[in-house]
């Protein structure tokens, strides 16, 4: 008689159609994967079918709530951020406050001058800042740049390094994400061989929009266990011209 973990697997191999093959050895399984073909693609991948992708990602994007802001400079960019920050509520406070992970790229974009002539009180998630917890716990916005994005199912992917906590992009009411174009690909079978070219990762987010839960009589709701809102800034370099993307 067979117990029930070996019932349970036969039912999903007759369910998989694998009930007559070989059952697969551990070590095929976990041998490593062969990229490179993947990886070709990507860095033959022209200009033109990156905007594709773009477009690709923004239609997937608003049945997710997620506010793609299309910019063709670091300057347009900085403008973007600083003009959703400016026209945002803090959800559980009379002041904003942001967080900003210590990342080259939103260095480059000179937010924290920006935002503290908006009268913003902004705060970088250095590594060695004992109080970057609850700077994060007070802020109503938290910046992150994105290390990949996902066209097909409008997904970011947040690598979490020194500097850069997933707190960031989990805590605050408010997530705005910051990509480059030449970090989007189209499938998440790209961005995995992607990551795993990643040495020593720790952990990583996917996230697809801001938090949303339909737990309760089946009605959606935004922010129950993350952010109520999210944009992505993807950075093109220079202008776009269809107005699609």
């Amino acid at each position: 008689m067979e117990d029930n973990q070996t019932l349970f697997l036969n039912r999903i191999r007759a369910a998989l159609g694998n009930g007559d093959k070989e059952r697969i050895a551990w070590e095929e399984l976990a041998a490593p994967i062969d990229d490179s073909a993947v990886l070709q693609a990507l860095t033959s991948r022209s200009r033109e079918e990156q905007l594709l992708l773009l477009r690709q990602l923004v239609d997937m994007a608003g049945p997710l709530h997620l506010e793609v802001h299309v910019c063709a400079s670091l300057t347009e960019a900085a403008s973007s951020i600083t003009a959703i920050a400016k026209d945002s509520k803090p959800e559980f406070s009379s002041s904003k406050e942001v967080v900003i992970h210590d990342h080259p790229l939103l260095q480059a974009l000179q937010l924290e001058s920006l935002l503290t002539e908006a009268t913003i009180s902004t705060h970088l998630t250095r590594n060695y800042d004992p109080e970057v917890r609850q700077h994060t716990v007070n802020a109503s916005i938290g910046i992150t740049a994105a290390a990949w994005g996902i066209a097909e199912s409008a997904t970011i992917v947040q690598l979490t390094r020194p500097g850069q906590p997933r707190s960031t992009s989990l805590v605050p009411s408010i997530h705005i994400a910051v990509l480059e174009l030449a970090n989007l690909v189209a499938t998440l079978a790209e961005a995995y061989a992607l990551i795993r070219q990643e040495p020593d990762l720790g952990s990583l987010v996917l996230i697809s929009g801001p938090s949303k839960t339909a737990d309760i009589e089946g009605t959606m709701v935004h922010g129950a266990h993350g952010p109520r809102a999210m944009h992505l800034i993807v950075l093109t370099g220079e202008p776009v011209d269809d107005k699609r993307a």
